[in-house]
């Protein structure tokens, strides 16, 4: 009897929760806080449409984990020639305000960008500076608002409101509603609202792939439904794990 008792207490372990025991928070943390990769080297070709017209650049891309809570990430700009040596340099802290600096070649000089400023537009993309790298979890109030279809795929859909007026002043936003697939914990769509409530950008991710066992977005289009712009990033020969020197997170390095 009690053999029997282990079996059923151990089948009970292994069943999935369904959507609504989760909580908000609790989901976020799946999609944030993915393991099996401690750095990441890749390309990103980025295309920016205005009105119908388009300009494309290429991009080069560095990230590691220092701690399960804290990450870094570095872009350098390597085309077209107006933005090549441009460096972008992302330093999160689990506790205090993230670090964001900005190399400028034909200035020779880097430039911090100011907690106020992490809502600007990520070189003249719909991106903004905010958007770039992952959501920081403490800056926001999350609810499980349940299991939904989305174009035929499962989803928890997860309400995000900021915890105060700063951070909705500073990131623009005074929600976002993620749609997350439970089986690769990724975000597949999202709905950005400006500080009036109105609906501003849609975030659509085209392609999630397996990279020796991560699920990593590959294709994202963010639209600006307010404007007549479109931005697109596309992430290619991503390989992970491969021993990244820490020198290459640093000012100095963007300088180079």
């Amino acid at each position: 009897m009690r053999k029997i008792i282990n079996i059923i207490f151990i089948f009970l372990l292994i069943i999935p929760l369904s959507g609504e025991n989760f909580t908000g928070i609790q989901i976020m943390e799946k999609v944030v806080k993915k393991t099996g990769w401690k750095d990441m080297e890749g390309e990103i070709t980025m295309k920016i449409t205005v009105r119908g017209r388009t300009r494309t650049r290429k991009i080069k891309l560095f990230s590691r984990k220092r701690t399960e809570d804290e990450s870094d990430m570095v872009m350098k700009f390597l085309y077209p020639p107006d933005v090549e040596g441009t460096g972008f340099l992302l330093i999160e802290h689990a506790k205090g305000e993230d670090e964001r600096y900005l190399y400028l070649p034909a200035l020779r000089r880097i430039k911090r960008i100011a907690a106020s400023g992490k809502g600007g537009a990520f070189m003249g993309s719909d991106f903004s500076y905010y958007d770039i790298g992952k959501p920081k979890l403490k800056d926001w109030n999350y609810k499980n608002l349940g299991l939904v279809d989305f174009n035929g795929l499962k989803c928890y859909k997860v309400e995000a409101l900021p915890i105060n007026k700063k951070i909705e002043k500073d990131t623009g936003y005074s929600k976002i509603i993620h749609w997350i697939d439970p089986e690769k914990w990724s975000i597949v769509h999202a709905e950005y609202y400006d500080r009036m409530g109105k609906i501003w950008k849609i975030l659509e991710v085209k392609e999630i792939k397996n990279i020796n066992g991560v699920w990593f977005q590959m294709h994202l289009i963010m639209k600006n439904v307010q404007g007549e712009s479109v931005s697109e990033m596309k992430f290619e020969n991503i390989e992970i794990n491969k021993g990244l020197s820490p020198k290459l997170f640093t000012k100095r390095y963007l300088m180079q």
